[in-house]
This record gives structure tokens, sequence and C-alpha cells, in this order.
């Protein structure tokens, strides 16, 4: 990466592929980003208080998936320009409304994004938090794990995404099951996680329950699926007795080795120290990052950890 101070980096996306992470840096002018493995990917970096947040650009839509179009404009919100943030908005609501504006209101691209098999799946996080959710695509786990689940049943595949999404919506609505999980519970769940076999039952009974509730919905749309799926780094040791991250991540000067991923959170460790701390990623997005010799800030542990 750059280390020349007037130049900063970017973290401008966390990706997937294949069920592995990989961090998406960009330098200030170029106009390519290098996409990084995750894994044992070694980071050493000042936030620049005296540079510009820059935009992280924005995704389009199309009957071939998603891409992502870069940016060169200053970030006015947390990670993006103004106009990427009224796409972004835009092109989000029409994707979760869609079921309900119709096929015409929509546009095209989105419209033909849509018009493309899909499946239903419910998922369980380390604390218990649950959620119905909706994949694009008949394989793969990609969705699963940068949401960070933990386990998760796929309990239907229909023919596409309109009529998937009224499906989620009526579970939502007759079984009261959410459609999202705040970052800030799948966070402490890595710190206090409840025993995976204890996930797991809780998993099957709210599998159970909406597929009886599916058998009498999807019709002739769809067919009832029971393909369960679990994180790959379930048996990884690293997800054992995490710390939190003891300072900001997006201020003053870190370094630290990431070990593993799940979702946008990152286990790391730091030389010196026995701990395995877990950090949350998204606040170094848009931020401006500089390498070089410079001291890295100390961490202040708390006394009980030791």
């Amino acid at each position: 990466m750059n280390t020349d101070p007037n130049s900063p980096f970017y973290l401008t996306a966390v990706n997937w592929h294949a069920e592995e992470p990989f961090l998406q840096f960009r330098v200030q002018g170029d106009e390519s980003s290098q996409s990084m493995s995750a894994k044992e990917l070694d980071l050493r970096f000042r936030v620049a208080a005296d540079q510009d947040r820059q935009c992280i650009g924005t995704v389009d839509r199309s009957e071939d998936g998603s891409t992502s179009v870069q940016c060169d404009s200053p970030a006015v919100s947390a990670r993006q320009c103004e106009r990427c943030q009224t796409k972004d908005n835009i092109a989000a609501a029409n994707m979760h409304q869609a079921h309900r504006r119709g096929r015409d209101a929509i546009g095209k691209a989105m419209g033909a994004y849509l018009t493309h098999p899909h499946r239903l799946y419910v998922a369980i996080f380390r604390d218990g938090s649950t959620k119905v959710g909706t994949t694009r695509g008949l394989s793969g786990g990609n969705r699963l794990v940068e949401q960070g689940a933990w386990y998760a049943s796929y309990l239907t595949q229909v023919d596409d995404g309109f009529f998937v999404r009224e499906l989620e919506d009526s579970i939502t609505e007759k079984l009261g099951i959410n459609q999202a999980v705040d970052t800030r519970k799948k966070f402490a769940g890595h710190l206090q996680p409840l025993p995976d076999q204890e996930l797991e039952n809780q998993l099957t009974q709210l599998a159970n329950e909406v597929e009886k509730f599916l058998t009498k919905e999807i019709g002739a749309k769809g067919s009832l699926l029971n393909d369960r799926w679990s994180n790959p780094r379930i048996e990884d040791q690293t997800w054992t007795n995490l710390v939190s991250y003891p300072t900001v991540i997006n201020q003053g000067a870190h370094e630290f080795t990431i070990k593993s991923m799940v979702g946008r959170l990152a286990a790391c460790n730091r030389t010196g120290f026995a701990e395995n701390f877990l950090v949350d990623l998204q606040p170094l997005l848009a931020q401006p990052l500089e390498t070089g010799d410079f001291e890295i800030d100390e961490f202040i542990m708390q006394d009980s950890l030791f």
C-alpha cells in the first residue's frame, strides 16, 4: 500500500468471494482499486486527520448481478458523497419495495436483477438474534457470511425476487421474525456467545415454524428446501475468548494482523498481546489512511482482562 502521506489510501469495501473475506483499498488518484485477502493481513496505518474522507462509491445492479462503481468525490455523509448516497438509497428502496411498487415502477435494470431465482432463509447469530432474509441465486453462502450469520437454513426457492419479498414480509408480519439484526448485537454475541448446540436447536425450531407457514403460501411459484448452512469459522478457535478492541479504530494509529473475519467484524491480534481482539472495520470505510514510520497508539487494557 502507498506510503506517501500526500496520497492517502482508503478502505472502500469488505467483500466476500467463495465465503472468503477480502478488503478493497484504493489509493487517492488511482483509477482502480486493489483487493487483498483479509486472512493474515498485516495492517499498519494512521488516520490522516488533515485529509478529506473519500466516497466509497456505489453499486449497480443488473441481470448479471451487482457491480461496484468507484467515485472520486469527497464523502459528505459517513461514507459517501451526496450523489452516491442518493443513488444507493433509491436502489435500496426500489429493491426492497419492488413487490409493493410493481415491476413497471422500479426501472428496467432493477427489474432484470430481481427477475431471477431467489432463496429465502432464516438465520441465527451468536447472541441468539434471528432474522429472515433473501438471497439472489441458488448456490453459495456469500450473503450469509457477509451478514455474519452463525447458522442458517434455506427454506424455499422461488421464481423471482418479487415473490420472495412478499413471502419475507408475510413472515415478518405473521410470525414476528425481523429482517435485520443490529451489528451491536452481532458484536456482543462474539464476546459472550451462546453455546453452538443451543443456537442450532433454536434455529431448528424457528425453521420448522417458518416451513409450516411456507407450505401454505408458496403454491406453484416455488419449492421447499431443507438446506442447512453453518459459518465456516465455527471450528476456528480464533473466535473463542475474544476481547473488544480497546481503542477507537477510526482515530489515531494502529497496527494488527487480521486472523479471521465474520461479516464486517475482524478477529485480530497485535504483537505483545496474548488476546485476540474483535474490531468492527465499518468505521474505517472512507477514512483517509496513511502508512509510515510513526508511533502506534498504546492499548489501555482493563485490569479485569488480566
